[in-house]
């Protein structure tokens, strides 16, 4: 038999949701690389900028939504503000409720894919939802897409996107490892649900708020993880 719980992200959204399979952000920096035939320009070598490489930027990206997750868990908005491109999109009440039955995220596992603009990746971000009086930690997966500001720092990007980042979003949503990651924590979590009767419970009364508020609901909410393309896209 088949669940009918949604699965959340987040205290109230727990839920793996890819908002048109496309839609969440995150940004990265540009990777500039060196030539061993570069003409001498006199600069000293001590006063040469470190050449990014793909290893420092996944340690980057890793270290960025790990202290993403832990500002969002404290509810501190200047430490948000240091990790999203626009912290307005964040709305700090709902934050403030979801901490109140999140007690700690864990288990935080970052698989990164190169997206076609240069410097853009897809993040896709499994953990652990640790929530209070539930001993069972809680899988989840949420997606994001990460390029660099221009001070060249990674932010979790909560604007519009263009229909060429969309459509590179899209394609790697729907590559077979990342269709398996979704199924693994959907099957993980549904059994969970059928087996757990404390985590049960807790999505019942997710589910019981989830319809009380669907209304309200709006996709640049930080809630989603991610914001809509400028475009028109297709609905999943």
């Amino acid at each position: 038999m088949r669940f009918k719980y949604k699965i959340y992200i987040i205290v109230f959204t727990v839920l793996i949701m890819f908002i048109g399979l496309g839609t969440f952000s995150l940004i990265a920096p540009s990777i500039e690389f060196s030539s061993e035939n570069e003409v001498n320009t006199g600069v000293k070598e001590e006063d040469k900028k470190p050449v990014a490489t793909e290893k420092n930027n996944t340690e980057e990206i890793t270290e960025l939504i790990k202290g993403y997750f832990s500002a969002k868990q404290k509810v501190d908005m200047n430490a948000i503000a240091s990790y999203v491109s626009d912290s307005t999109k964040i709305e700090e009440k709902r934050l403030m409720a979801e901490a109140e039955y999140i007690e700690d995220y864990r288990n935080i596992a970052c698989t990164i894919k190169k997206a076609s603009e240069e410097g853009a990746y897809r993040v896709y971000v499994y953990y652990d939802v640790k929530v209070y009086d539930i001993e069972t930690l809680i899988p989840s997966l949420v997606a994001f897409y990460v390029k660099s500001d221009n001070y060249g720092s990674y932010k979790i990007y909560l604007g519009e996107i263009t229909p060429a980042e969309q459509e590179s979003i899209d394609k790697l949503d729907e590559s077979d490892d990342v269709k398996e990651m979704k199924e693994s924590v959907q099957k993980n979590l549904e059994s969970l649900i059928s087996t757990d009767s404390n985590v049960k419970k807790f999505y019942e009364k997710l589910e019981e708020t989830d319809s009380s508020n669907e209304s309200k609901e709006n996709n640049t909410d930080i809630d989603k993880e991610g914001s809509k393309s400028n475009t028109k896209s297709k609905s999943k």
